[in-house]
């Protein structure tokens, strides 16, 4: 797989991941979050745009990055998007680990998707020799 392949496929989850996350805000906050007061829905809903914009954001910017021609520089953008992940993936199984203690949950399912196939083709366009 070519590098600008891997971009714009690492880019099109991010941006999946937030029309997700919008998706969920418009429809559905209510049924997940329960019995959750006012102010609390408004808070998740105020933390949880922000995210679903940052992952609009992201998936944009490594799509438009993958017209670079520079092989390097396709290479330190691929570092930028796994450094970015390994920090996700950390907090994520941070939040999976201490479940009911000190958080309420991991993310759910569609995350997960994002979280290990974005570092799993970033390592593989990082360290494949073929040119």
């Amino acid at each position: 797989m070519r590098l600008k392949n891997i971009l714009k496929t690492t880019g099109s989850l991010h941006i999946l991941l937030g029309l997700l996350i919008i998706f969920l805000l418009i429809f559905s906050v209510e049924t997940i979050a329960g019995n959750a007061s006012s102010e609390t829905l408004l808070l998740v809903r105020g933390t949880a745009d922000v995210v679903a914009a940052s992952n609009l954001g992201i998936g944009f910017l490594l799509i438009i990055c993958s017209s670079i021609k520079d092989k390097k520089s396709l290479k330190k953008v691929l570092s930028g998007e796994l450094a970015l992940m390994v920090c996700l993936l950390a907090v994520a199984f941070f939040n999976t680990f201490n479940a009911g203690t000190i958080v309420d949950g991991g993310p759910p399912p569609p995350f997960w998707v994002v979280l290990i196939v974005n570092p799993i083709l970033c390592t593989y366009g990082l360290i494949k020799r073929k040119k």
